[in-house]
């Protein structure tokens, strides 16, 4: 599960359920002016900018997706909350989201034992919004993975544009065998999985590179200190495998 890790692709029997357009236009989905006439700061801009970077050097430059972020809120993960990791981690999230993603907003999913109540973060509010609105350390419970890939089936199977979901953890799921099959039936969708991996877990590795899906929809990295990564690496281990992501979906029908 290395930073900029790839797989080979595999071959299966499954159809998809469900094809939406891809769109492309020109330039980023949210206008820098903009962005900072609405208050974003310098460093959310630096990783908007950075994220424009990559996405050009991939050939991705105008593609357009709809960007969710579902986000561990187990046990586990209480340090990283409270040292501020994981705001930073939602930041980063959103300085790309506003490069593939006209509304400006990423609605992020925190999971536990449960599915908690969706945050959307937008411009005007990323500032302090994991303490303000989304930990909650006397809640903490399990990592129930499935759950949560559930709510991205749903929207999944009602969307007009493809899904980039990005799942922020630290750990293997409680619920490995569930979540493995759910991943598979979400490969019958216009949805690419971005695991983000604050510790080393060798089952994100495993769904990277299992093979029964219509196409290979995950892809996991590893950041081994995600505060000594720099908003360029960020990126370019955000895009990594989309464009192949794509090029895979628009021949088996799930893009058109």
């Amino acid at each position: 599960m290395s930073l900029f890790g790839r797989r080979s692709g595999d071959s299966t029997t499954l159809t998809p359920k469900n094809t939406v357009a891809l769109v492309r236009d020109d330039g980023p989905a949210n206008d820098r002016v903009s962005l900072e006439k609405r208050g974003a700061g310098v460093d959310l801009l630096k990783r908007y900018d950075k994220a424009g970077v990559s996405l050009s050097k991939r050939g991705l430059s105008g593609v357009r997706t709809e960007a969710l972020l579902l986000l561990d809120h187990s046990m586990s993960m209480d340090r990283d909350y409270r040292d501020g990791l994981v705001q930073q981690l939602v930041e980063r999230a959103l300085g790309f989201a506003l490069q593939v993603d006209g509304d400006g907003v990423i609605p992020v999913i925190p999971f536990d034992s449960g599915v908690g109540a969706e945050v959307n973060v937008t411009v005007e509010n990323y500032a302090g919004i994991v303490d303000r609105e989304l930990y909650r350390p006397s809640k903490m419970g399990s990592t129930n993975l499935t759950a949560a890939l559930k709510e991205v089936e749903v929207l999944a199977e009602k969307t007009q544009a493809p899904l980039f979901v990005i799942v922020v953890t630290d750990g293997s799921p409680d619920d490995r065998r569930s979540a493995t099959a759910a991943v598979r039936r979400l490969s019958q969708y216009a949805v690419f999985l971005k695991f983000l991996a604050i510790r080393p877990v060798d089952y994100l590795q495993e769904l990277d590179d299992m093979d029964g899906r219509l196409v290979d929809n995950a892809d996991a990295k590893f950041l081994s200190n995600p505060s000594g990564v720099s908003d360029l690496e960020f990126a370019e281990a955000m895009v990594d495998e989309w464009d192949s992501w794509i090029t895979a979906a628009q021949t088996a029908g799930l893009l058109r």
